[in-house]
């Protein structure tokens, strides 16, 4: 059912009484408000409102908002529905939604446009599912196997797409519980950097969120509820690694071979392959002279020891990406000294409620009014939809002196002054700060009071690398060494390495390395390789989309790659690989059109984006309109079928 039909039929008066509803009408989101209000009761006068497009951080951001004026007589609308007992209305059809989103943000909506607003809004049962346009007999079924590689959330995504189809599958995980690298990323203050209500499927709407950023246990607690609600936990083997693939041509089907727990070596023979991986599940650990002399205790954030107390210790960080800048707050606030080492800084964001909690009367405007998460959801979409504006590249801008165009150079010079106005009076801090690249040629990262743990006494930053350890401490690049009982390493993952350290054998023996020795990792649409048939990655390379949520975009995937399925078991086909010429062109395009976007033109950025190539293997330069027209159906005319 959509969030508008599995909401009660009437909304009640919340039992905290008038006082309480006030509240919680008063707390609303103004926007999404006036969108659920007018979809239920269709009052002209809230379609007559307009909408004010401001712009903020120095022209640099733009949000869609009602004039102040009009927001007492929302409210006192919205109080008087909920007060009724009024029935809620069906989901609107797309024609309706078109309207609603012009109403929502002043603009017409493209046909691509309104298609993904339409899912994400999720007003459709299943927003993004594959069915049968011939389903198989039973034993046609029965005889077919997937294995997906991997339970975060990509794994998760696959495994209820295929569950909905009746076809047989397995995950196997490497780690004794799902979440993928909400499991293995458990290090102090570890929290998702856009906000929870995006961060979730649309097929299940009405989770209850604890807080608007999700801290890494809320993310594994959600990862547990989606195995056990969509009956998936029967199927993962965890504990079990992938260690071989070899495409069998005789069988028609993939030879796999998993290490368990105890190191026991099994064979388990699959028809379709699907690696769900992950981009962030291999960490990167820095190649520096003498870690093995060092006497005191040295980790990756990924293998945190909690048994380790580093009260009143000398801690040093060593990586200020998104983790270290994120964890460095709960160290320092510990620690006798926390000593930080800042190869390249980045380019640091302030967020409004960041650590806050959802709050009851929230949460009851999310249950209770018909449409409003649906809205909700959608304002943090749009506005998430900028960040492709300060990616394009405009030549005649950089020409003239700019770095990328004129909004992307306004944003620096917004974050630049959020810098000064929270160090400022420490030249020798502000001097470290402030990066000589573009912003979002690396990950932008949250502040999670970065600056103001910098400020901290027992803080010190280095603006050095390291070049090497001794028996107790650390020696930058400058010469200096300083002492040390913890070294803790954030120096992210490999990211470029994709599908290790599973070995993967295609056809006619075909690796890999064979394919990407040129200049790195490639795919056909991020998903799939010729030589490589009934096999499908999720987040390959390229993979990386430009806006959107993340499970937004791993259904859309799932979708894809089940459609592909479905066209292979309906047709009476044992195979299905991408043709050759449709991978080149696709590929050929992409080097092209990856010349209109920043990653690969700012030099001193792009950080983990750019591979040893200097070509950028995460990144995809589509916009979202873009990647869902070539995704968001499966296209089996590229494909080879035997």
């Amino acid at each position: 059912m959509s969030d508008i039909l599995a909401a009660a039929p009437s909304a009640p008066a919340p039992p905290e009484g008038e006082e309480f509803l006030r509240r919680a009408v008063a707390a609303a989101n103004i926007p999404a408000l006036r969108l659920a209000l007018y979809q239920q009761t269709r009052d002209p006068e809230l379609a007559a409102m307009p909408v004010e497009e401001r712009l903020i951080r120095g022209g640099a951001l733009r949000v869609y908002d009602i004039p102040e004026e009009h927001h007492a007589t929302i409210r006192r609308k919205a109080c008087e529905f909920l007060a009724s007992s009024a029935q809620a209305k069906p989901a609107p059809s797309l024609e309706e939604t078109a309207e609603l989103i012009a109403l929502f943000t002043g603009k017409i909506a493209s046909p691509t446009e309104l298609a993904y607003g339409y899912e994400e809004l999720g007003f459709a049962e299943i927003p993004r599912n594959t069915t049968w346009s011939r389903p198989p007999p039973a034993d046609v079924l029965n005889a077919f196997h997937v294995t997906i590689v991997g339970a975060g959330f990509s794994g998760i995504a696959a495994a209820i797409q295929l569950s909905r189809l009746g076809i047989p599958y397995r995950i196997v995980e490497r780690h004794p519980a799902a979440g993928g690298t909400w499991f293995v990323n458990d290090y102090p203050e570890a929290r998702v950097d856009i906000p929870s209500f995006l961060y979730q499927y649309k097929f299940e709407r009405d989770y209850r969120w604890k807080s608007y950023f999700g801290a890494q246990a809320e993310l594994r607690e959600y990862a547990e509820y989606m195995i056990d609600k969509y009956a998936v936990r029967p199927h993962i083997s965890f504990s079990t690694e992938l260690t071989d693939a070899r495409w069998d041509a005789e069988q028609g089907k993939w030879v796999l071979t998993l290490r368990d727990a105890d190191g026991a070596l099994k064979t388990q023979v699959s028809n379709v392959l699907i690696s769900a991986s992950g981009t962030f599940s291999t960490p990167k650990l820095p190649d520096i002279p003498g870690a093995e002399h060092f006497q005191g205790k040295m980790f990756h954030t990924t293998a945190w020891d909690h048994s380790f107390d580093y009260t009143g210790k000398r801690v040093a960080l060593v990586g200020t990406g998104s983790t270290g800048t994120q964890l460095a707050r709960g160290v320092a606030q510990t620690a006798a000294k926390l000593t930080i080492y800042q190869r390249t800084p980045n380019w640091i964001t302030p967020i409004r409620g960041y650590h806050d909690p959802v709050s009851p009367e929230k949460q009851w405007m999310l249950d209770h009014m018909p449409g409003y998460r649906s809205w909700f959801i959608f304002s943090a979409y749009v506005s998430e939809l900028q960040l492709q504006e300060f990616q394009e590249l405009d030549l005649e801008w950089v020409a003239k002196g700019g770095r990328v165009n004129e909004r992307n150079d306004r944003l620096a010079s917004a974050l630049t002054d959020y810098i000064r106005a929270k160090v400022g009076h420490r030249e020798d801090l502000f001097s470290k700060l402030v990066p000589t690249y573009a912003p979002l040629a690396r990950r932008l990262v949250i502040d999670n009071a970065w600056y103001d743990t910098l400020l901290r006494d027992n803080v010190e930053l280095v603006a050095s690398g390291v070049r090497a350890f001794t028996s107790d401490g650390v020696i930058s690049d400058d010469g200096v060494e300083r002492k040390a009982d913890l070294v803790v390493l954030a120096a992210g993952f490999k990211v470029t390495e994709y599908l290790w350290p599973a070995r993967y054998q295609g056809r006619d023996g075909t690796s890999l390395e064979d394919l990407w020795g040129r200049d790195g990792a490639r795919a056909y649409k991020g998903m799939t390789l010729p030589g490589f048939p009934n096999f499908f990655m999720m987040y390959g390379p390229n993979g990386q989309t430009r806006g959107g949520g993340f499970h937004s975009w791993v259904e859309i995937l799932s979708r894809y790659i089940s459609g592909l399925v479905v066209e292979m078991i309906e047709s009476g086909k044992r195979t299905i690989e991408v043709r050759g010429d449709a991978y080149d062109e696709y590929n050929a395009r992409l080097d092209r059109e990856m010349k209109t976007v920043l990653w690969e033109n700012q030099k001193g950025g792009g950080g983990y984006y750019i591979n040893e190539h200097g070509r950028s293997t995460i990144n995809m330069p589509w916009t979202i309109d873009e990647y869902y027209q070539l995704v968001s159906a499966p296209d089996p005319e590229n494909f080879a079928f035997t």
